[in-house]
Formats: C-alpha cells, structure tokens, sequence
C-alpha cells in the first residue's frame, strides 16, 4: 500500500488569494494540472490533497464501550470466584440455590453488552464511569439476590450464607471495576493523545450553516473528531468563510471517491433544511457509501423520515441514514467468518492440495486466479479462486461472463464450476477481512449486463455494498447463482441481497451455510 492516497478535490470558485497555492502556471510547470484540464478566470484548478495512510490505527468509540462491558462481565466473574473462595458456607460444585443466584448475577452483566449505549465512554469523566460501572454491578447482585430469596424461600442459614457471599462479592466487584476504570483510563489519554480515538468526519456545504457547524466541532471537540474536508456540488458559490478555507474542498462526486481510500465514519450535511428538494437528492446520492450520515440542526423543519436523533460533538443531530450492522453485529459476523474460515481451510487441506494437483495435471499455469472484484464500500479487492480457464485466457476484470460450452474452460476447471469447488480459495480472502462467509456476491468490476451499467439498471445497486461481500449469499440459495445474463435476473439478485442486509442475523447466516451445502453439488447453472 502506498504511504500517501492522492485524491483531486474540485476546489471552489472565487477562492480569495492563498500565498501558499502556487498559480496555475507554475503547477502546470510541475505537471500537478490535469493534461487537458481546463481553467476558467477566477476559478481555481483542482488541485491535490493528500491523506495520509500512515496515519494511527483509529480505535472505534463503540469498541472501547464494548470492552468496558466485558470487561465488566470479567471482572463480575473473578469477583465471584475469589468471593466464593473466601467464605466456608459453601463448596464445590454449589448447591443449586447459589448456582442460579450466580448465574443470574453474570446474566445480568452480560445485558449490558447488547443494551447498554454505545460510544459515550470517551466524553465521561472517570468518576462518572466508575459510579455506572459499580452501579449495574450492585444492580445485578442486589436483583439476583431479591429474587433467588422471594422465589425459592430458602431457610435461614441457606440466606444467610448466601448474602454473606453476596457482599464479599459486591466489595470485590467494586474494587474490580475501579482498577479497570483507572487502567483504562490510562490507555484513553495514551489514545487521546495518539490521535486514535479520533473520528473521521466530512462536512457537506459550503455555507454559513457548515461554517458555524466546523466552528463548533472544533471548539468541543478538536481531539475527538478529525474534518477531513468541505464538498459541495455548487462549485461556482465559493467558500465564504475562513474556517472552510483552509479546509480540502470537493464535490459529491469527489467525497464518494474519498470513501474508497478513506475510512469516514460520518457525514453531517450542513444545509437549511428549507431546501427539502435539493437535501433529498444529496441525500440519495451520499447513501450509496456505508457511513452515517446525519442532518446539522436547523431552525427550520422539513418532510423527511429520521433514523434517530442523536449527540455528536456537543450538537443534536438528526441521524437520516446508518450502517446496516451495529458495530456489535459487525464484531459477531466478523469473529463467525474468520473462526470458520479457519477451521473450514484446516479440515479442507487435503481436498484443497488434490483440487491443486488436478489443476497443474490438467493445464499449464496458475493454480490460483485472482479477480477484481467490488467488496465493502465500493473497493476493490483481489477475490481467490481456482483456475478453471485456460491461463492465457484468464479475465482480470470479468469483462466477458461465462457462458455454456465456453471453449476457455478447462476439463477440472468445468467439474470445479458446477460443484463450486472453485470458491474454496475464497476462506483466504476471509481470513484476510475482505470477505464474509455470507453476504452478496462480489462482482466483477467490469460487469455489464446487456453493455449496460449495473447501477442504471438497478438504482440501489451500490446499497448491497453496505456489507462486505460473502463467497454465498441469500440470491444463491434462491436459484441465482452463475453468470447474469438479463436486468430481470439482476435485480432479483440485487432485491435478494438488501433483503438480506435488512434483516441479517447470526441465524440467517448459518441457515445460508446450511442451505449452501445441502445444493452444493446438485445445482447445474454454473457454468
């Protein structure tokens, strides 16, 4: 990976002088204009904006918040185990009375990781995080306890015993959850100061709504959130204010190619919300990349569905659009596909090495073909597969889909297609993070069906890369699988897919894994 992304910003009309940019002149001497870029009078030339990659490892607000709750649940455990140890009443294995007052008590925890509100940990003081922490811990002993002894009654010298541990246990937990607290607030200025805990964030419009808005994001904010630059359509407008001055400045158009080099985690559109028809269509366009997008508050009102209404920087914000899986689904599906992918290419080794020796056998080159592919947000990536065409014949870029009795496909590489052997390699691109197990198929980047563009035919085509892209899908297991040959067929896929990505669980991927094996070696539409 290169040490620096370039990416051309369209910079805005009427720019004041700027001693720093050098005239159009002297950039086309240093061959930084565009050959065949025209300038007109008054209007600056596009110029280069660097970001760089080499920039720290960001650490996700709700990943610090989720491991705060483990860690909780951690520490609630080993409470109890040394409170346990501590006191006589009771020995190993535990009667069943202390046993499911125990298991109460961690279930209890363990709520916190699913409901508890994610990524407000970084804006609380220490002593607000030890007094939530030692909250819900007293919260789950105190309502374990309540109703172990109104529900099963138990004698005297059985309670007794059982709020003895019970305050051991509280002691303990507190004790816990206070030296985790400080620990981790150690880390927090480590990160804090490193830039980590840093959000990416780009600003839509150029005026004095996105001037105040940037001014205020700054002022709250400046270690937590990263302004990575101001876009706008209207380009003959200018930027009027100083604080968007000095910021990089683009349009749509070149926000959307910023996403698939950078990882932005919000979009926050400053534009008056009278302006309901031009919102919507910039609205339309900004969902296609898999961020949150959310609206800057306005005093005028305007007829749009919200997500929510949420707190960022200090301001209320009007959340239109967020990605499909919470950062916690994401973290599930995540350790799913790399935990069985692992164990998928441990126990597939041999058929892997044999699958690999028919191939060298049967033609000359390449066991493995590598294809651009279009995965998460629009990138691209290398997706694996085994060669079943002849290796001078070999199609990079999908530029001519499959078709029956192809004369590229080789002998194995035939019987490989309609049993789906060829996908196998595709657990590395798992391992790897550029696949999920499940997910819509990735396709190629230079697909068309019919000489037409998949995004016109299919105006929510780009939705189905909200998610990473799976080596099986839920279009799969319904029958469309192989190449795509009509508009009908492909938006049935495209309508399969969303319909998975609206309503994905842990669930409906192993019913997919499931499903995917039983009609592995049955189907005959691959080809």
């Amino acid at each position: 990976m290169p040490s620096e992304h370039i990416v051309d910003l369209q910079a805005p009309a009427r720019l004041p002088p700027n001693p720093v940019r050098p005239p159009v002149a002297r950039l086309a001497a240093r061959g930084e204009l565009r050959k065949g870029e025209k300038t007109r009078p008054g209007i600056a030339p596009p110029r280069r904006v660097p970001f760089d990659s080499k920039r720290p490892a960001p650490i996700h607000p709700d990943a610090v918040a989720s491991a705060i709750q483990l860690a909780d649940f951690a520490v609630m455990l080993i409470a109890g185990i040394i409170s346990f140890a501590w006191q006589s009443a009771y020995h190993w294995p535990l009667p069943f009375l202390p046993a499911m007052t125990a298991t109460l008590v961690l279930l209890l925890t363990t709520r916190g990781l699913v409901s508890a509100p994610q990524g407000n940990w970084a804006s609380q003081r220490p002593s607000r995080r030890f007094a939530e922490g030692a909250a819900h811990a007293l919260a789950s002993l105190g309502f374990a306890l309540v109703a172990a002894i109104a529900v099963f009654q138990p004698a005297a010298t059985v309670r007794e015993a059982l709020v003895a541990w019970f305050l051991l246990w509280g002691v303990a937990a507190i004790i816990g959850i206070a030296g985790v607290r400080v620990v981790l607030s150690m880390f927090e200025r480590r990160w804090r100061a490193a830039g980590r805990l840093k959000q990416v964030v780009a600003i839509y419009g150029i005026g004095p709504l996105a001037e105040r808005l940037v001014e205020r994001l700054r002022a709250a904010c400046p270690e937590a959130i990263d302004i990575v630059g101001v876009f706008d359509d209207r380009a003959g407008r200018g930027v009027v204010g100083a604080a968007l001055r000095e910021l990089p400045q683009g349009t749509t158009a070149d926000l959307v190619e910023l996403s698939r080099q950078l990882e932005i985690d919000r979009i926050i559109v400053a534009l008056p919300h009278s302006a309901e028809h031009r919102l919507l269509q910039i609205l339309r366009k900004l969902h296609k990349m898999p961020v949150e997008i959310s609206l800057a508050p306005d005093l005028v009102g305007f007829n749009l569905p919200v997500k929510e209404q949420g707190e960022f920087g200090g301001l209320p914000l009007l959340d239109v659009y967020g990605k499909p899986l919470s950062f916690g689904q994401s973290l599930v599906k995540t350790a799913f596909d790399r935990l069985a992918a692992a164990v998928g290419v441990i126990l597939l080794s041999p058929l892997l090495a044999a699958v690999a020796v028919a191939i060298k056998l049967d033609s000359p080159g390449p066991v493995l073909f590598r294809q651009n592919r279009y995965g998460f947000g629009d990138r691209v990536i290398g997706v694996y597969k085994f060669r079943t065409m002849r290796a001078d014949l070999a199609d990079t870029n999908g530029e001519k889909q499959t078709a029956v009795n192809d004369p590229r496909i080789t002998r194995v590489g035939a019987f490989l297609r309609r049993t789906s052997l060829d996908e196998l390699p595709q657990l590395f691109n798992v391992l790897r993070g550029e696949l999920s197990l499940v997910g819509p198929r990735p396709h190629a980047i230079s697909m068309r069906v019919k000489q037409r563009r998949n995004e016109d035919i299919v105006p929510d085509y780009a939705l189905r890369h909200h998610v990473k892209p799976g080596i099986t899908g839920w279009a799969q297991v319904n029958g469309y699988h192989g190449p795509v040959d009509t508009e009908r067929h492909l938006q049935q896929r495209v309508a399969y897919d969303l319909d998975y990505i609206n309503h994905w669980s842990l669930w409906f991927d192993i019913r997919i894994i499931l499903k995917t094996l039983l009609i592995a070696f049955v189907h005959r539409e691959a080809y």
